[in-house]
């Protein structure tokens, strides 16, 4: 059967896995802590070495990377790591077909294969239009951001960007303060510096200042006062970011009217969706003014799947071994 390796390169962790072509349930995953080994060959050889199927078996290897993939040489922000594409092609040799994608452009390639009962929609029931675009983004160490784009035939066109980095928009006394207090410290403020594991330390600690407190918790410190429920700047927090939120969100339908839905991923989200349930989320995503109704009817789910990154990769290896020559 013939099969395909598939990765998720991040900065700190680098996860590997297989899958036969045309499935999508990323199988025999590791997950190798990447400074542990001097380059990414170390590391793939490793897994290759331990894995149960042949090199031989494996067709196609689709990596997906957390940072730009258009660059001759591509490297990592939080480790030595780097290869250009034709070290990759190279190492696998040339009868492989070989596929590198942002990380959440490989997100993006796993809306066609996300079991349905892997999405939890966000607000009231609406109809998902599959010929329709969509958007997909997540908080994490980052905020990332693409738009799909279906395809009646061949891979769905995903879009990259840097949709983290827009600008950050206000809409009441308590946003402006939190915009001047970061302002104060990065002079421009993008919308990751709000919707990230950062954004939410940035967000404490500029609802902390406005009480008179000099205090910054870490991400996972505010995440375990939220579970505990004993310090209201934790859930206030927490309620700022998904508004926040959803202004992006409500900002990203306005550019591109994505009929096909929102799909939230991320490290962030997804831990917290029984909160995301609650809170302003909606509220603020359709606060747009005269545009609320155009707004409004666009589907929210949040991505529940353990490894998205990696079904996409899974994904586009069908693609990738499918097409004719």
């Amino acid at each position: 059967m013939s099969h395909a390796l598939i990765a998720d390169l991040g900065g700190t962790n680098a996860r590997f896995a297989l899958v036969p072509i045309n499935h999508y349930q990323p199988q025999e995953i590791s997950v190798y802590s990447c400074k542990e080994y001097e380059s990414f060959f170390d590391a793939v050889s490793a897994y290759v070495d331990q894995c149960s199927v042949d090199f031989d078996s494996i067709n196609a290897i689709v990596l997906a990377i957390a940072g730009p993939v258009n660059q001759e040489v591509i490297r990592f922000s939080n480790n030595p790591w780097h290869f250009t594409r034709q070290q990759i092609q190279e190492h696998f040799g040339a009868d492989k077909k070989i596929a590198l994608l942002n990380d959440f452009d490989a997100i993006g390639h796993s809306l066609e294969v996300v079991p349905k009962e892997e999405l939890v929609q966000i607000g009231e029931p609406s109809a998902v239009d599959p010929k329709g675009a969509a958007w997909v983004l997540g908080a994490g160490t980052g905020l990332g951001v693409a738009c799909v784009v279906p395809q009646d035939h061949g891979a769905n066109i995903v879009l990259p960007g840097e949709g983290g980095h827009i600008d950050l928009s206000t809409c009441n006394e308590q946003e402006d303060y939190i915009l001047r207090f970061l302002r104060e410290r990065h002079h421009r403020v993008s919308a990751e510096r709000v919707l990230s594991g950062m954004g939410l330390e940035n967000i404490y600690e500029a609802l902390a200042h406005r009480q008179g407190v000099e205090k910054r918790l870490s991400a996972p410190e505010i995440g375990a006062a939220i579970e505990r429920g004993d310090d209201p700047l934790a859930q206030a927090t927490l309620e700022q970011f998904f508004t926040f939120l959803g202004r992006v969100t409500g900002d990203l339908v306005l550019n591109v009217e994505s009929r096909g839905g929102v799909y939230i991923a991320g490290g962030i989200v997804p831990r917290y969706v029984e909160y995301i349930k609650q809170s302003s989320f909606r509220d603020a995503m359709q606060d747009k003014g005269r545009m609320r109704d155009f707004v409004s009817p666009i589907p929210t789910f949040v991505v529940m799947s353990e490894h998205p990154g990696l079904m996409g990769c899974a994904n586009y290896a069908a693609y990738l071994v499918n097409q004719p020559n």
